[in-house]
């Protein structure tokens, strides 16, 4: 099996179990309302991602430490079936990883109802997994790393999305290893999934702040569009004066008879 079919099963098998929007959604306002307290605007935006982080991280974590216990996970063992033990935990890590990235997007005012934008949610979470680990998606696959993942054009992000896929999986699998060891790999793999998940977490949501924070800078559509038709519009001419109208000469005073003579 090619390392792009393997990207693609692992990215299917994701897509499989990764929550609707509606409970996305839903996740997102429950963890506002724990944080909210006082917090207005900014401020309660960033508290909320922090403690969207957290959840998912612990979710992550849970995942890691009783990957060894199939039944305590719902669908763990449909899915080690489906694509093997050796990447089960790691799909339901992607599956929380994604979740928060979209998450994030809809809390920073993205609509991931969007295909694109859901699109992008995965890809955050797999480049995100991948750099976790101490390397470099963009320069590994030998991509121009100063190009921020949201400007890749749709097909192009698909294609980058499975593979990040495939090279997550090529470095995750030397983690099934440490699961014939008693209780070191669910040590090991609780308290790793926990770690990944709060850096891609933390990456994500800086991504969706600088995102939002450009497209606030930008100039509104109708804005610019005046502003452009404004200075294209040619200036009006000046009215020229009309020339006053010169005085009527007198008429010649004809000389009478009297005069004449």
């Amino acid at each position: 099996m090619t390392d792009e079919e393997k990207g693609r099963k692992l990215l299917t098998a994701v897509e499989r179990i990764v929550a609707s929007s509606d409970s996305i959604r839903a996740t997102v306002e429950a963890a506002r309302a724990k944080v909210k307290g006082e917090l207005r605007g900014e401020a309660l935006r960033e508290a909320t991602a922090r403690e969207l982080i957290r959840g998912y991280s612990n979710r992550a974590a849970i995942a890691g430490g009783a990957s060894g216990l199939p039944g305590l996970i719902p669908g763990f063992g449909s899915i080690a079936l489906a694509i093997g033990g050796g990447l089960a935990e790691l799909t339901f890590l992607l599956k929380w990883e994604v979740e928060m990235a979209l998450g994030l997007s809809h809390l920073y005012g993205f609509d991931i109802d969007d295909p694109r934008e859901r699109q992008l949610g995965y890809l955050m979470a797999s480049v995100g997994t991948y750099d976790a680990t101490g390397k470099n998606f963009f320069v590994d696959v030998m991509k121009v790393e100063g190009t921020a993942i949201w400007n890749y054009a749709p097909r192009a992000a698909g294609r980058m999305v499975v593979s990040a896929m495939a090279m997550v999986a090529a470095i995750y699998l030397w983690r099934g290893l440490l699961k014939a060891v008693p209780f070191v790999g669910m040590a090991v793999g609780s308290s790793m999934n926990k770690v990944l998940t709060t850096r891609v977490g933390a990456r994500c949501m800086r991504d969706c702040r600088t995102r939002r924070e450009l497209m606030a800078d930008a100039p509104k559509p109708v804005a610019a569009a005046a502003a452009a038709k404004k200075s294209k519009a040619k200036p009006k001419p000046k009215a020229s004066a009309k020339p006053k109208s010169k005085a009527k000469a007198a008429p010649a005073k004809v000389p009478s008879i009297d005069d004449l003579n």
